[in-house]
Protein backbone atom coordinates (compact mmCIF):
# COMPACT_ATOMS: atom_id res chain seq x y z
CA UNK A 1 0.00 0.00 0.00
CA UNK A 2 1.50 3.39 -0.93
CA UNK A 3 0.02 6.54 0.96
CA UNK A 4 0.37 9.81 -1.35
CA UNK A 5 0.32 13.37 0.40
CA UNK A 6 -3.32 13.95 -0.24
CA UNK A 7 -4.80 11.40 2.31
CA UNK A 8 -5.39 9.12 -1.43
CA UNK A 9 -3.92 5.46 -1.09
CA UNK A 10 -3.27 2.87 -4.14
CA UNK A 11 -3.52 -0.40 -2.89
CA UNK A 12 -3.52 -3.85 -4.93
CA UNK A 13 -7.19 -4.19 -5.26
CA UNK A 14 -9.72 -6.72 -3.11
CA UNK A 15 -12.10 -9.04 -4.60
CA UNK A 16 -14.73 -6.74 -2.25
CA UNK A 17 -13.71 -3.95 -4.75
CA UNK A 18 -15.57 -5.80 -7.80
CA UNK A 19 -18.84 -4.25 -7.94
CA UNK A 20 -17.97 -0.78 -7.14
CA UNK A 21 -14.97 -0.60 -9.73
CA UNK A 22 -17.00 -2.15 -12.69
CA UNK A 23 -19.48 0.32 -12.07
CA UNK A 24 -16.99 2.85 -12.37
CA UNK A 25 -14.92 1.82 -14.91
CA UNK A 26 -18.10 0.61 -16.81
CA UNK A 27 -19.52 4.31 -16.42
CA UNK A 28 -16.69 6.21 -17.33
CA UNK A 29 -15.82 3.96 -20.71
CA UNK A 30 -19.45 4.45 -21.33
CA UNK A 31 -19.45 7.98 -21.64
CA UNK A 32 -16.10 8.29 -23.53
CA UNK A 33 -16.49 5.74 -25.86
CA UNK A 34 -19.89 4.06 -25.68
CA UNK A 35 -20.44 5.30 -29.08
CA UNK A 36 -17.66 3.60 -30.46
CA UNK A 37 -19.63 -0.20 -30.22
CA UNK A 38 -22.72 -1.76 -31.35
CA UNK A 39 -23.99 -3.22 -27.72
CA UNK A 40 -23.45 -1.76 -24.68
CA UNK A 41 -19.47 -3.02 -24.11
CA UNK A 42 -18.64 -3.36 -20.88
CA UNK A 43 -14.53 -2.49 -20.60
CA UNK A 44 -14.62 -4.40 -16.74
CA UNK A 45 -16.36 -7.88 -16.83
CA UNK A 46 -16.67 -10.08 -13.73
CA UNK A 47 -13.76 -12.22 -15.65
CA UNK A 48 -11.55 -9.44 -16.39
CA UNK A 49 -11.17 -8.40 -12.90
CA UNK A 50 -10.98 -11.46 -11.59
CA UNK A 51 -7.90 -12.01 -14.03
CA UNK A 52 -6.48 -8.52 -13.09
CA UNK A 53 -6.93 -9.05 -9.71
CA UNK A 54 -5.23 -12.75 -9.46
CA UNK A 55 -2.35 -11.43 -11.47
CA UNK A 56 -2.17 -8.80 -8.79
CA UNK A 57 -2.34 -6.49 -11.90
CA UNK A 58 -5.15 -3.73 -10.59
CA UNK A 59 -4.47 -0.72 -8.64
CA UNK A 60 -7.21 0.98 -6.71
CA UNK A 61 -7.09 4.72 -5.70
CA UNK A 62 -8.75 4.97 -2.51
CA UNK A 63 -9.58 8.33 -0.55
CA UNK A 64 -9.15 9.30 2.90
CA UNK A 65 -12.99 7.95 3.97
CA UNK A 66 -11.86 4.15 2.02
CA UNK A 67 -13.82 5.30 -0.89
CA UNK A 68 -12.86 3.73 -4.43
CA UNK A 69 -12.78 6.36 -6.47
CA UNK A 70 -10.31 5.19 -9.87
CA UNK A 71 -8.08 2.53 -10.96
CA UNK A 72 -5.50 1.43 -13.25
CA UNK A 73 -4.61 -1.71 -14.77
CA UNK A 74 -0.49 -2.46 -14.50
CA UNK A 75 0.67 -5.35 -16.49
CA UNK A 76 3.94 -6.45 -18.73
CA UNK A 77 3.61 -6.57 -22.08
CA UNK A 78 7.32 -7.81 -22.98
CA UNK A 79 10.23 -7.79 -20.48
CA UNK A 80 10.99 -4.15 -20.32
CA UNK A 81 8.06 -2.76 -21.34
CA UNK A 82 5.21 -2.01 -18.29
CA UNK A 83 1.75 -1.42 -19.64
CA UNK A 84 -0.32 0.79 -18.16
CA UNK A 85 -4.48 0.46 -19.06
CA UNK A 86 -7.53 1.27 -18.21
CA UNK A 87 -6.75 4.72 -16.17
CA UNK A 88 -10.13 5.67 -14.61
CA UNK A 89 -11.16 8.45 -12.09
CA UNK A 90 -14.61 8.74 -10.79
CA UNK A 91 -15.65 12.23 -12.41
CA UNK A 92 -16.61 13.86 -9.69
CA UNK A 93 -13.30 13.05 -8.21
CA UNK A 94 -11.02 14.73 -11.59
CA UNK A 95 -8.74 17.25 -11.19
CA UNK A 96 -7.45 16.54 -7.85
CA UNK A 97 -4.03 14.31 -9.43
CA UNK A 98 -5.45 10.63 -8.52
CA UNK A 99 -4.88 9.78 -12.40
CA UNK A 100 -1.34 11.82 -12.29
CA UNK A 101 -0.87 9.71 -8.78
CA UNK A 102 -1.93 5.98 -10.62
CA UNK A 103 0.42 7.00 -13.64
CA UNK A 104 3.19 7.89 -11.34
CA UNK A 105 2.78 4.82 -9.32
CA UNK A 106 3.25 2.89 -12.73
CA UNK A 107 5.87 4.49 -13.43
CA UNK A 108 7.70 4.52 -10.36
CA UNK A 109 7.27 0.59 -10.38
CA UNK A 110 8.81 0.34 -13.89
CA UNK A 111 11.92 2.40 -12.80
CA UNK A 112 12.09 -0.88 -9.81
CA UNK A 113 12.07 -3.61 -12.82
CA UNK A 114 14.14 -1.50 -14.92
CA UNK A 115 11.72 -1.38 -17.53
CA UNK A 116 12.82 0.87 -20.74
CA UNK A 117 9.27 2.51 -20.74
CA UNK A 118 6.03 2.94 -19.74
CA UNK A 119 3.19 1.90 -22.46
CA UNK A 120 -0.62 2.98 -22.67
CA UNK A 121 -3.20 3.26 -25.99
CA UNK A 122 -5.98 5.16 -27.12
CA UNK A 123 -9.00 4.02 -28.83
CA UNK A 124 -11.13 6.87 -30.87
CA UNK A 125 -12.83 7.71 -33.91
CA UNK A 126 -10.90 7.42 -36.54
CA UNK A 127 -13.50 10.14 -38.54
CA UNK A 128 -14.97 12.08 -35.83
CA UNK A 129 -13.00 14.53 -33.16
CA UNK A 130 -13.21 13.54 -29.81
CA UNK A 131 -12.94 16.56 -27.72
CA UNK A 132 -12.54 14.17 -24.55
CA UNK A 133 -10.09 11.92 -26.01
CA UNK A 134 -7.92 14.84 -27.56
CA UNK A 135 -7.67 16.68 -24.04
CA UNK A 136 -6.69 13.13 -22.97
CA UNK A 137 -3.87 13.07 -25.53
CA UNK A 138 -2.45 16.70 -24.90
CA UNK A 139 -2.28 15.27 -20.86
CA UNK A 140 -0.58 12.31 -21.32
CA UNK A 141 1.88 14.07 -23.77
CA UNK A 142 2.51 17.21 -21.11
CA UNK A 143 3.50 14.19 -18.76
CA UNK A 144 6.24 12.88 -21.00
CA UNK A 145 4.18 9.95 -23.12
CA UNK A 146 5.08 10.27 -26.73
CA UNK A 147 2.91 9.07 -29.41
CA UNK A 148 4.70 5.86 -31.20
CA UNK A 149 2.17 4.59 -34.18
CA UNK A 150 -1.18 3.47 -34.64
CA UNK A 151 -1.91 0.16 -34.66
CA UNK A 152 -4.95 -1.95 -35.95
CA UNK A 153 -7.22 -2.24 -32.87
CA UNK A 154 -8.41 -5.53 -33.93
CA UNK A 155 -5.14 -7.05 -34.39
CA UNK A 156 -4.03 -5.46 -31.30
CA UNK A 157 -6.94 -7.27 -29.43
CA UNK A 158 -7.96 -10.31 -31.51
CA UNK A 159 -10.82 -11.05 -28.54
CA UNK A 160 -12.78 -8.23 -30.68
CA UNK A 161 -13.88 -8.27 -34.25
CA UNK A 162 -15.27 -5.42 -36.50
CA UNK A 163 -18.90 -6.34 -36.17
CA UNK A 164 -18.49 -5.70 -32.55
CA UNK A 165 -17.63 -1.74 -33.42
CA UNK A 166 -20.27 1.08 -35.19
CA UNK A 167 -17.37 2.57 -36.93
CA UNK A 168 -13.59 2.36 -37.87
CA UNK A 169 -11.70 3.45 -35.37
CA UNK A 170 -7.65 4.46 -34.51
CA UNK A 171 -5.57 3.25 -31.90
CA UNK A 172 -2.78 5.04 -30.99
CA UNK A 173 0.04 3.65 -29.17
CA UNK A 174 2.09 5.74 -26.37
CA UNK A 175 5.03 5.45 -24.76
CA UNK A 176 7.20 7.30 -21.94
CA UNK A 177 10.98 6.31 -21.84
CA UNK A 178 12.88 5.65 -18.65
Amino acid sequence: MTKVTDGTVIRPSLISDKETLMEIVNEVYDQCEGHLWVEKHQRLTEERFMSYHSKKELLIAEVSDSRVVGCVVMSMSENDVRELSMLVVKPDFRSRGIGRQLVDYVISKAREDKCRCVRLTQLYSAHKADRWKEGLRKWYESIGFQFVKNEDFLRYFTDFNSADLTQEVTFSIFEKPL
